[in-house]
């Protein structure tokens, strides 16, 4: 966990001890969560909250995905890849210490899939597909993969799996905060809905975001 205070619970400005709470930031693969968050927490730890980042991808299984079909392996990755359940529990855990003013950001793909407590904060990236793809080629070429398993898993795993994700959960209609993220040095809000945020975290991503 980063922090910033470090002798003592955060208190509100009545001097109420602030409970923990939590942020989700999703997206498609590619659409930069893993460096929108690790920004977001730094931000937030740098104002006096301290922050835990979680990751989806820390909570996959290991699975074999040979011989299968398109429809298979999309199937078998979007029921089976992720384990939601322990990645709600960490969430969970992050939040169950006393009231210190500390904010757990869970980000990842179908982030929704998780158990989110009620009224937890969601952030949803935007990107295009081209620069989703050119993220994604960039990346697992440095992991060492093939210009063919890379477009395999694109194109059998994460673009349908999303596509079946949204349809089912719909997280655009249900984002707090939409953000365009086709640019990685100028994230630019493209909608806010709701106070849902304490204004002294809502100041955090303000100064994250390009306005819209």
């Amino acid at each position: 966990m980063s922090s910033g205070r470090q002798n003592g619970p955060e208190l509100d400005a009545i001097g109420f001890a602030v409970p923990r709470s939590a942020i989700a930031v999703e997206g498609l693969d590619g659409s930069g969560k893993s460096q929108f968050a690790a920004a977001l927490a730094a931000a937030l730890a740098a104002a006096g909250r301290p922050a835990v980042l979680l990751h989806v991808d820390d909570f996959r299984r290991n699975l074999d995905f040979s011989g299968l079909g398109p429809a298979e392996e999309t199937s078998l990755y979007y029921d089976r890849y992720f384990d939601f359940v322990a990645a709600g529990a960490a969430l969970a855990a992050a939040l169950a210490g006393p009231p210190d003013g500390s904010i757990a950001v869970l980000e990842g793909v179908m982030v929704l899939r998780a158990a989110l407590p009620a009224g937890t904060p969601l952030i949803v990236l935007e990107v295009s597909p081209d620069e989703a793809r050119r993220r994604i080629v960039a990346r697992d070429q440095a992991k060492g993969r093939t210009p063919a398993e890379i477009a395999g898993r694109i194109d059998r795993r994460y673009f349908p799996a999303h596509a079946r994700y949204r349809a089912a959960f719909d997280p655009q209609s249900r984002a707090d905060l939409v953000v365009d993220n086709e640019d990685w040095a100028r994230p630019r809000l493209v909608r806010r809905r709701g106070a849902v945020l304490a204004p002294d975290v809502a100041a955090v991503l303000d100064r994250l975001l390009a306005p819209g």
